[in-house]
């Protein structure tokens, strides 16, 4: 028998499993700027793998919130490639063109008697969710790319899909989302954050912070962040924001954020690079440098 020490041994609730800690060491290699996005996945990650995720629930429910070019779908893309291997395998679901209802037929099919009910192949079938599970992971990755933009039609059927983890496609087939993590970006109050910020896209301004200012960073955070949710909740419903279990405003890029993410681009680069002709490539801040490498 345990002895009663061990058996009141209290848990460390900051301690990281050893998946969860490959997730976050690699999301933290690939994305620069954004550790809120990140310790929010690694959390609900961490949940999942400890089966105290819901069995009837998505993995995680997320909505990410900020200006054009902070990085939130790269933050998806991170997420599916370090835990999948591939970042294409993430299902990627562009909701400008969703804007009038019939088109949800796009995502679930015509059901039977409409024209083209054969023909069309639902965009969220079981078949697309599973092509990229494996036993290395076992999740799925759905991206509702600028959710803001789908029709009212398409808001309600993620109603279902973020609370009860099922679809039901337009031939009556059952889709499951339970082993799905289903992520959603807006630039919705991304026009009250420039109002705080000097004029331009996300990755190219800069807070007006003096200096008195500046030992009040955090406080200038915390309106970015109160502005990028109220604007969600004007926007969309209270049951749909009930639903959610993330809400993450991304941070605005400074210089040396965007630095790091030019080198990593850079390196990115050279990888293309090294599997054709090979040759390697310098960049400093007036010029490139390049030479290529002697055949084998």
């Amino acid at each position: 028998m345990r002895s009663t020490a061990t058996r009141r041994k209290q848990l460390d609730p900051s301690q990281t499993g050893r998946h969860a800690l490959i997730l976050e060491r690699g999301l933290r290699r690939l994305v620069v700027g954004q550790d809120e996005s990140i310790d929010q996945i690694v959390n609900v990650y961490q949940t999942y793998l400890a089966g105290m995720s819901s069995p009837t629930r998505p993995v995680g429910n997320f909505l990410f919130l900020g200006p054009t070019g902070t990085g939130k779908t790269r933050v998806v893309e991170a997420t599916a490639q370090t835990l999948a291997g591939d970042p294409l395998a993430a299902v990627k679901i562009d909701c400008a063109e969703f804007q009038h209802s019939h088109e949800i037929a796009k995502l679930i099919g015509s059901p039977p008697g409409y024209l083209g009910h054969r023909e069309t192949h639902p965009l969220l079938s079981q078949e697309t969710l599973d092509q990229h599970r494996s036993p290395r992971c076992e999740i799925s990755f759905v991206l509702f790319d600028e959710i803001e933009k789908a029709s009212d039609a398409l808001w309600n059927l993620l109603l279902g899909i973020l609370d009860k983890a099922a679809l039901t496609l337009g031939d009556n087939r059952r889709v499951d989302f339970s082993k799905t993590m289903i992520f959603m970006t807006s630039n919705l109050g991304a026009s009250e954050m420039d109002a705080m910020m000097r004029p331009g896209l996300g990755f190219g301004v800069h807070a007006k912070i003096n200096a008195d200012e500046a030992r009040g960073s955090e406080q200038i955070s915390q309106r970015l962040k109160s502005a990028g949710v109220s604007a969600a909740r004007r926007k969309f419903t209270p049951e749909f924001i009930n639903r959610l279990d993330k809400i993450v405003v991304f941070n605005t890029l400074g210089d040396e954020q965007l630095r790091k993410i030019l080198d990593l681009e850079l390196r990115h680069v050279q990888e293309r690079v090294f599997a054709g002709t090979p040759f390697l490539f310098r960049l400093t801040g007036r010029k490139i440098s390049c030479w290529a490498k002697a055949p084998m």
